[in-house]
């Protein structure tokens, strides 16, 4: 046995030393240069392209087969201009023949050097590459062998060094008119082999028409070719911007991440502590993704550390004025996220700005956007643009609505379906507790269900918007229950003079494309009711008196204690027009008075305009001023004007007047009836008196 190990090891020996005879032989007696032609004209035949090779062609077998082309191009696709395809100032590979025979490609050295390639399409869509493809590849056999199910054949492989540089790459697009070009290309790689580990570096430079980038990256990368299995760890890449497209003018960034794994087999990718730096943003998340070739499903977090989006918003130069320029001072962000075919979407999100915090879930399925979010507070007001100069809003208010434009266009395709939870929400300068806002959308069709606590009270009802042509259909219907009067009182309409407890509603519509020409345009129904309250700083009782003491020219009364009116109920329902309600059913019952009219309440700005009848209720206050007493069950005029905060309550003086002028009229003629009575009663009893004493005066004659 060991004599014919003995020989098959002299019969190797000697193959090899034949192999390294013959390749000895070819590197000293073949010269690469004199097959130029050969070569140009198989590169003619089988693209249509002209190759020409100015440099050296250079060959060597032995120890290594070391192959170098100097200066070479490659012309470009006709109708795409005379400048070349491809050029190239150089390459060179190094392979080692012994390891060939046990399977194993060891690469000493590869490199590119000065690479020009120019990548263009027509305004057709058309590239300059397609041609070279050699139209679509054939089908493998059924029987042709399988390297791995789909890895690659298994041999061993390793490389030195690999390095590709000063590379530039220009792109044209005529269709779109963008024009790209990477310059200073440079990529290093060395003593990597598969499945192991190795550095690899990659630096280009890349130029638009309005931004310019500098990469520079650096990584660890292990290529597993047999197990279609790619890895790359602790990736660091330094990215810096300039231009008009970058934002800010100029800037850098700097993403890391630990590792990024990609089974295609598995079709699986992984990756772990991403870490991006960006205009002033810390951004970290991870990333895990299944059938990556078949199904796509992607699932991960994201985190934002605390940032200033105000900083953010200069560096955009974007102009965004709002009520109060204390807001988007502080914000933060963290969330999973998910995606598949059938959804894309956030969950366990939680989003903070400035002093409000957001958390919950959104995300889109199908078409259709469905939430479940909830805000602790929120103060939507300093959010809105500022009220313009003029505006009929209250100077309280901080911010005007009035400004918005409805976004019809999308609003046509929304599709939506959720709900949104408020601890406490002010907007409009009105404080809402415990809110719940439903909202379901399509076809143009959306429908906002607000409900919660107002001052003690409960609002709900119902907000839609239907889409139609250039312009939408507004619709409010709203019930107030139950308010505190005098917190709605100081908060919309900036006064405290306002108690007692409310009940309003609302059956609006109004069209257009702009909240505010809408709100100026609301037509409808409308009603109020206001209950046990009292206007301070209002005293109808006194002014009453007062107008009675100027008609009877008698001392103004005094007035006692602060100037307030209670009431036990106050309502009014009518037609509204433009925003303003119409009544002929205004109704209110005061201690003293009932009272009824007709008038107007302006919606955008509650001013009032009434013309009312008073009727004097007898009782402990009538009694408590003789003169007014003796006015019990009359009726007394009056004009209401101001606003429902300030309202001003003043008696019709000119028909107190009137009155009391007829009523001396009145007296005066019967005064003058009861004398002139009183004299015809005289001077019948003088004319009975005389005829009396003719009478006697005859009887004594006879």
């Amino acid at each position: 046995m060991s004599r014919i190990l003995k020989l098959v090891g002299i019969v190797a020996g000697a193959l090899v030393v034949l192999v390294i005879v013959a390749l000895v032989a070819v590197s000293l007696m073949v010269d690469p240069n004199d097959y130029k032609t050969e070569i140009t004209e198989a590169v003619a035949d089988a693209t249509g392209r002209t190759l020409t090779l100015e440099g050296d062609l250079e060959l060597e077998v032995f120890p290594r087969v070391r192959i170098a082309v100097g200066n070479a191009t490659l012309s470009n696709a006709p109708g795409f201009g005379d400048a070349p395809f491809a050029r190239i100032e150089g390459a060179r590979l190094q392979l080692a023949i012994l390891p060939l025979l046990m399977r194993r490609v060891e690469i000493g050295d590869a490199s590119l050097g000065g690479l020009r390639l120019n990548l263009a399409r027509n305004a057709s869509g058309a590239n300059n590459w397609q041609d070279l493809g050699g139209g679509s590849a054939e089908p493998a056999a059924a029987d042709a062998p399988a390297a791995a199910e789909g890895g690659a054949p298994d041999i061993d492989f390793g490389v030195e060094s690999l390095r590709i540089t000063d590379a530039e790459v220009s792109w044209s697009d005529a269709g779109t008119g963008s024009d790209w070009v990477l310059t200073s290309f440079d990529l290093t790689a060395s003593d990597f082999g598969l499945g192991e580990s190795f550095p690899l570096s990659i630096d280009f430079n890349l130029a638009g028409a309005e931004v310019e980038v500098t990469v520079a990256s650096t990584m660890q990368a292990t290529l597993a070719l047999a197990e279609n299995a790619y890895r790359l760890d602790d990736l660091e890449v330094e990215i810096d911007g300039s231009g008009a497209g970058w934002p800010g003018g100029e800037g850098s960034a700097t993403l890391r991440f630990d590792s990024f794994a990609a089974d295609l087999d598995a079709e699986t990718v992984e990756l772990e502590n991403l870490e991006l730096e960006m205009l002033g943003l810390m951004i970290n998340g991870t990333l895990s993704g299944r059938e990556l070739l078949s199904d796509l499903a992607l699932s991960g977090a994201i985190e934002i550390a605390e940032f200033d989006p105000q900083a953010l918003i200069e560096v955009f130069d974007m102009q965004i004025e709002t009520a109060d320029p204390d807001v988007f001072r502080r914000a933060s962000a963290s969330a999973e996220f998910v995606y598949d075919s059938t959804q894309i979407g956030l969950r366990n999100m939680r989003f903070a700005l400035d002093d409000s915090a957001l958390l919950g879930s959104i995300g889109m399925q199908g078409e259709t956007l469905r939430f479940d979010l909830d805000i602790d507070s929120i103060n939507i007001d300093r959010y809105l643009p500022p009220a313009a100069e003029g505006d009929a809003a209250s100077e309280e208010s901080e911010g005007s609505v009035d400004e918005i434009d409805l976004p019809l266009e999308p609003l046509r395709t929304f599709s939506a379906n959720g709900n949104l939870s408020l601890g406490e929400t002010k907007f409009m300068n009105l404080t809402l507790t415990g809110a719940e806002f439903g909202l379901r959308a399509g076809n143009g069709r959306l429908r906002l269900t607000p409900t919660g606590n107002l001052y003690g009270g409960t609002i709900g009802g119902t907000i839609g918007i239907d889409v139609q042509g250039d312009s939408a259909r507004f619709s409010l219907v709203q019930d107030l229950r139950d308010v505190d009067l005098n917190g709605l009182a100081r908060d919309y309409l900036a006064t405290e003079d306002l108690s007692g407890t409310g009940n309003v509603s609302l059956n609006l519509t109004a069209d257009g494309s702009n909240l505010g020409v809408m709100r100026r345009a609301l037509d409808g129904q409308a009603s109020f009711e206001l209950r046990e309250g009292a206007w301070e700083g209002i005293d109808a009782w006194y002014e009453l008196r007062r107008a009675r003491a100027v008609v009877d020219r008698s001392p103004t009364p005094e007035r006692e204690g602060e100037a307030r009116t209670t009431f036990s109920n106050v309502s009014a329902s009518g037609v509204v027009e433009d925003a303003v309600l119409t009544t002929n059913d205004f109704n209110a019952t005061l201690p003293f008075m009932a009272v009824s009219g007709t008038g107007t309440v302006n919606l955008l700005n509650d001013e009032i305009d009434f013309e009312m009848t008073a009727s004097l209720v007898d009782g402990p206050v009538l009694q408590s001023d003789p003169a007014m007493a003796r006015m019990a069950g009359s009726t007394l005029p009056l004009n209401v004007g101001g606003t429902l905060g300030e309202p001003s309550i003043l008696p019709d003086f000119g028909a107190i007047v009137s009155r009391r002028a007829q009523e001396a009229v009145d007296e005066a003629v019967e005064e003058e009836r009861s004398e002139v009575q009183e004299r015809v009663e005289e001077e019948r009893e003088e004319v009975r008196d005389r005829l009396r004493e003719r009478l006697r005066g005859l009887r004594d004659d006879d």
